[in-house]
């Protein structure tokens, strides 16, 4: 290395600290007189939304501050020490209006709560302010050589980017420490990352923000007196997602796709595990609930300082995996990220059932059973739909009594029948002992006599055995398609008029 790339590279690493220093600095100095905000206004009966008891919510001003103060700050002092580096990298407009949409719109749900529509436009605009100001997602690459240009879709996939990470890393601040912990991990990898690539301006960003949480970090660590709030949430999340893509970035433009995702492999896995758990459950997926990762293994005994650590342990791992996977050759790459892959699976297989996720575990089971059952479910479908043109066709009831009575054995069923709802129902022979034993299940499947208002309701009555070899189709699903054909042959009937008047159960 020459005397001029040696000098140059002190004067990098020396503005690079003294951007860290300034900005920890100020987000130490911030943290105490916030925290003691917090403690006044609960006082006086006006806590921020959704907060701790004594705890604030304000700990995003802090951070938000400390970030502007150390990039302003060292580029103040490096020019009275006249180093002759550039004052603000590139985006630097477009990243500062775009954080304080956010910073205003989190602050004010922190102290007087906002819809989440409102917080999702202002993420939308922010995201859109930042691609026509320079920042684009437009080629990846997976594996070193290999490039895949987006085209078109680059727009819809960079707004994607920076409001899912967005919120991904809203949804980890519910533990002390954790998103402050996580972001400092990540910020880390991208500084690395930048570096290696000679992305300077992006490695600036990113050690001002850490310096910021590190700073916000002394007040937040577990036994928390300070929280991050959307106000710091938001933002945090925002940055990191164009820190991670640009720290990740070549001068040409590509960005090494396994940087941004593995650096950010936790909040990205636990919004995913989110959003899923709500869709199987049906509820709206913007809704909160106390059922991701953090909680959950404090559920499992560990205390908040060691879940923390335990998540953070985990995204380092991660993030060294991506780091290394991105810069190394072909062969190194695929390796990496085939054991990032494995390590995240399997911390799901065992963490779905230690963490109690049934949503998982109920839709593996069904999976595994359509897998299994698939064929046959289709085969007993089929059948179901040749029974009910037998019906269709039939004679009388006493045919429609032998046809179900048949039908019942293909599908698996103990018994089938049809009588009116008037008529006492009996227990055919053929099931008595298993009727008896109670090792029998029955669904009754109501079923229309007709149009007219005084036809009766006739019952198609299923019976099946508990403990059968052979499972049988779903009752409900057969009775769903034999229904109408039993409908529209009593209806047919009875306009001709010639429907018997039967007392008795058809199948006895």
């Amino acid at each position: 290395m020459s005397v001029i790339q040696s000098s140059e590279a002190l004067e990098i690493t020396a503005y690079l600290l003294i951007t860290f220093l300034v900005s920890a600095m100020l987000a130490l100095l911030a943290g105490k007189p916030l925290s003691q905000l917090a403690r006044t206004r609960n006082r006086r009966g006006n806590q921020p939304r959704n907060a701790a008891p004594h705890l604030s919510r304000l700990g995003g001003v802090g951070v938000f501050a400390a970030l502007l103060g150390g990039l302003f700050g060292s580029a103040g002092v490096l020019w009275i020490m006249d180093a002759g580096l550039p004052i603000l990298p590139d985006l630097a407009i477009p990243l500062a209006l775009a954080s304080s949409i956010l910073f205003i719109i989190g602050l004010f749900d922190d102290l007087h709560g906002v819809t989440p529509v409102v917080k999702l436009v202002g993420q939308s605009v922010a995201a859109l302010i930042m691609y026509y100001g320079g920042f684009r997602i437009e080629v990846l690459s997976f594996i070193p050589g290999h490039e895949l240009a987006l085209g078109i879709v680059a727009l819809p996939v960079t707004i994607l980017w920076l409001v899912g990470v967005s919120n991904a890393f809203n949804l980890i601040d519910g533990v002390d420490g954790l998103a402050a912990g996580v972001g400092i991990i990540a910020l880390a990898t991208v500084t690395a990352g930048a570096l290696i690539l000679e992305n300077t301006g992006m490695a600036l960003y990113s050690v001002a923000l850490t310096g910021g949480l590190v700073g916000f970090l002394r007040y937040n660590f577990p036994p928390a007196r300070i929280l991050l709030g959307d106000s710091g949430s938001l933002v945090v999340g925002f940055l990191l997602a164009v820190l991670t893509v640009k720290g990740g970035s070549n001068t040409e433009g590509v960005v090494y796709a396994l940087v941004p995702i593995f650096s950010l492999g936790y909040p990205l896995l636990d919004t995913g595990v989110a959003m899923m758990r709500r869709w199987l459950r049906g509820v709206p997926l913007s809704r909160g609930d106390s059922r991701h990762i953090h909680h959950l293994l404090a559920e499992l005994g560990l205390t908040r300082g060691r879940s923390v650590l335990v998540i953070c342990a985990g995204s380092a791992v991660l993030a060294a995996l991506g780091l290394s996977a991105a810069f190394a050759n072909p062969i190194i790459t695929i390796a990496a990220t085939i054991t990032g892959v494995i390590l995240v699976l399997s911390a799901l297989g065992y963490g779905i059932g230690k963490l109690g996720y049934d949503e998982f575990l109920e839709a593996g089971a069904s999976v595994m059973s359509a897998a299994r059952n698939g064929r046959l479910v289709i085969q007993d479908k089929i059948n179901a739909r040749d029974v009910a043109r037998s019906i269709q066709s039939a004679s009388s009831l006493e045919a429609i009594a032998e046809i179900l009575s048949n039908a019942a054995k293909m599908f698996r069923f103990a018994h089938m029948e049809l009588r009116r709802e008037s008529q006492a129902e009996g227990i055919p022979d053929d099931i008595i002992d298993d009727y008896a034993s109670l090792r029998l299940w029955k669904l009754k499947y109501p079923i229309s006599g007709g149009p007219s208002a005084d036809a009766e309701t006739w019952i198609l009555t299923i019976w099946g055995k508990i403990r059968v070899t052979a499972r049988p189709v779903g009752a409900e699903r057969i009775g769903h398609v034999l229904a109408p054909a039993i409908s529209s042959w009593l209806s047919a009937r009875r306009q001709a008029g010639d429907l018997q008047e039967e007392t008795r159960s058809v199948g006895n």
